[in-house]
């Protein structure tokens, strides 16, 4: 029920009960000023009658005698007489006579009778069964030579009070409906008055819930509703003020955390969610539902979670490196910081995640590579250094040894300055001053001088080393020295790995905006599993056999980053047993 309707009806039912009191008080009030007015009336016709009947009942008359002296008398005052002697007994009654008064029975039980013959007034308000209506009774001893011989009662029917209470009840019946009515209208307009202020207090108050502050509540009152109305508009001030402030300070933490490329993870002190970034939110591609979760719901890793409890029990600030291996295998070091909120007394953890995926690559890739450039420097050196000592036991004075030792030892040191000039090759590649000399260069003029310089190795195995080239007078823009030492290495490639009477292809292809070239073998194929990791430094399938045919497992890793430099990029395709296809595009001059 609204608070409107709830005053109304409140000074309603007040203003109600106020009348209703008001109407039996009057009316209660009038009754008995009636009453009193007729019992006044009564009393001096009750002493006049007790006075006329002292020598009837002092002489003894007869009852039908006296009877009828009550008849008479009955008559002028319009009541009913009774006359009863000392022992109650009726000798005389103006409703009843002959047979009937004598069997009237006794009235010596009748209050009022029993108040008379005690010397008093007698005064009684009851049914009368003989006249079957209210009666008002009032009674006088009746005295001869001061001593009570009898009473006189006199009755009168209560009949013209009904009739006058009936109207008053009328009155003020009428003057209640019309104090009721007025009260309505005075109801309804105070109530209005009272909850038309409060009325536009909630529909402002809607407004500003939904964040409009625009609206002022206008109450020119100046009783308690008006000092509420300028508190609330003081208020809305303020709160428009505090929510600009808050508003602006979470859209700069937002910004801030949103830029971060690191992921932000914080749980209070029972390890419920915080806050978590967008960058944790797509390195572990979680869901936006994950306020006040468990931190355990949301990332599901023993590692982490035993690290988050370890943090909050012990309360101290930590860092741990965790490797993920879902969604993809990662590798982060992730530090943590502790809040302390003053407030409700107890910390919050943040933990921030830094990805260190690729520093490890790196880190592993620097080892492999040291690994691998001392295996491949130690080996030759080893051959080089068991011959010189061959040579210096004496070898040397023997003719054919010595120079069968001396071509091993300069195999072996062109395999090194292989390697070295490989690595200085990559250093530079990789290096920051490394630059391309783009210009427009003829693909076929290129591919035409690596088939001349490699044409020697591929009759020495017998192999068919053919050029497809089309639309042959097609310019394509690059380093046109870079881009021969790569194809230098991927038709190297392909001679070394195609056995013998094998056929090496190197075909061009129109792409639209560019060039695509590519070298094609029938050869031995690569093992699926290393597809991957074929352009990796030393990496190589066969290690023993790449170092037998020359190889120093740089050469695809050149090609690799000489084609990304001319923002390409280079695939493979290979099938164990009938060959490999390497290809990159280049762009049209």
């Amino acid at each position: 029920m609204k608070m409107q309707s709830k005053l109304f009806l409140t000074y309603l039912l007040i203003s109600f009960l106020g009348l209703f009191i008001a109407g039996v008080l009057i009316y209660s009030s009038e009754r008995k000023r009636s009453l009193t007015q007729l019992e006044k009336s009564i009393a001096s016709q009750t002493q006049l009658l007790s006075e006329t009947f002292a020598d009837p009942l002092n002489a003894n008359w007869e009852i039908v005698k006296a009877d009828s002296l009550a008849d008479e008398l009955s008559q002028k005052i319009e009541g009913r007489i009774t006359i009863i002697n000392r022992e109650g007994k009726v000798i005389a009654d103006s409703y009843r006579s002959g047979e009937d008064l004598l069997l009237m029975e006794n009235h010596s039980n009748r209050p009022e009778v029993i108040s008379a013959l005690q010397d008093t007034i007698g005064k009684s308000i009851r049914f009368s069964n003989t006249v079957k209506t209210d009666m008002l009774y009032l009674a006088l001893p009746v005295k001869a030579r001061g001593e009570i011989i009898g009473v006189a009662r006199i009755a009168l029917p209560l009949n013209e009070l009904e009739h006058q209470r009936n109207r008053i009840i009328g009155i003020v019946f009428i003057g209640l409906l019309i104090a009721f009515i007025f009260s309505l209208v005075l109801s309804f307009g105070f109530t209005n008055a009272v909850t038309k202020p409060l009325r536009q207090m909630m529909q402002i108050g809607k407004r500003i819930s939904q964040g409009d502050f625009t609206q002022k509540i206008r109450v020119r009152t100046k009783d308690e509703i008006g000092e509420l109305s300028q508190i609330l508009n003081q208020m809305s001030i303020e709160l428009s003020r505090k929510i600009a402030q808050i508003t602006e300070d979470k859209s700069q933490l937002q910004s801030i955390l949103s830029s971060m490329t690191e992921g932000v993870l914080a749980v209070d002190h029972q390890g419920k969610v915080l806050l978590v970034n967008n960058a944790l939110s797509k390195m572990f591609e979680l869901d936006a539902f994950f306020y006040e979760k468990a931190h355990y719901e949301i990332i599901r890793d023993h590692d982490l979670n035993q690290f988050i409890r370890e943090v909050l029990s012990t309360k101290e600030e930590k860092r741990k490196e965790i490797s993920f291996f879902y969604p993809q295998e990662r590798d982060f070091m992730i530090q943590s910081t502790l809040v302390e909120r003053q407030k409700e007394n107890a910390i919050f953890a943040v933990f921030v995640f830094h990805d260190i995926t690729e520093l490890k690559k790196l880190e592993r890739i620097r080892k492999d590579f040291v690994a691998n450039v001392s295996h491949e420097l130690k080996t030759p050196l080893t051959s080089i250094k068991g011959f010189v000592e061959a040579l210096q036991d004496g070898a040397i004075k023997n003719p054919e040894k010595s120079i069968s030792f001396l071509s091993i030892i300069s195999h072996h040191t062109d395999r090194m300055n292989k390697i070295i000039s490989d690595l200085l090759q990559l250093s530079q590649i990789e290096s920051k001053e490394f630059e391309l000399k783009t210009e427009p260069f003829s693909l076929k003029e290129v591919i035409q001088e690596v088939v001349f310089a490699l044409r020697s190795s591929a009759d020495q195995k017998s192999q068919n080393l053919k050029i497809d080239v089309h639309l042959p007078d097609q310019k394509v823009l690059g380093d046109k020295y870079r881009i021969n030492q790569a194809l230098t290495n991927l038709v190297d490639n392909a001679i070394k790995y195609t056995p013998e009477k094998g056929n090496i292809k190197i075909q061009t292809q129109d792409k639209g905006n560019s060039i695509e070239i590519a070298v094609v073998d029938d050869g031995i194929g690569i093992p699926k599993k290393d597809l991957s990791r074929i352009f990796e430094r030393f990496y190589t399938i066969d290690k023993a056999r790449s170092r037998e045919l020359g190889g120093t497992g740089l050469g695809l890793s050149i090609v690799r980053h000489i084609v990304e430099a001319h923002g390409s990029k280079v695939s493979v395709e290979s099938e164990m047993g009938k060959g490999s296809r390497f290809s990159f595009a280049l762009k049209k001059a």
